[in-house]
C-alpha cells in the first residue's frame, strides 16, 4: 500500500509540475462515477504501453481505489 501511495504522489507531483493540478482535479471529480470503467481502460491499455514509462502508471490505475486516492491527493 505504501508503494502505491508513493507512486500516486509521484503522479501528483508530475501533474503539478505541468501546471495542470486544477484541471485534472476537476476532470477526475467529473469522471468519479466512472472509476470502474477507468480502471478497466487502464487494464486494457497495459499491453499497449508495455516497455514504456506509462506501464507502471497504467498498472497502478487498474485499481478503483487508486483513482479515489489520486483525487484525494490532488484535492489536498
Amino acid at each position: 500500500m505504501d508503494d502505491q501511495k508513493t507512486a500516486l504522489r509521484q503522479i501528483v507531483q508530475r501533474i503539478e509540475r505541468t501546471g495542470l493540478r486544477a484541471p485534472v482535479a476537476i476532470l477526475l471529480d467529473v469522471l468519479s462515477p466512472l472509476d470502474v470503467i477507468s480502471s478497466q481502460m487502464a487494464l486494457f491499455a497495459r499491453p499497449l504501453v508495455r516497455g514504456t514509462g506509462l506501464y507502471s502508471y497504467a498498472s497502478l490505475l487498474t485499481d478503483t481505489a487508486s483513482w479515489q486516492e489520486l483525487r484525494k491527493l490532488l484535492a489536498g
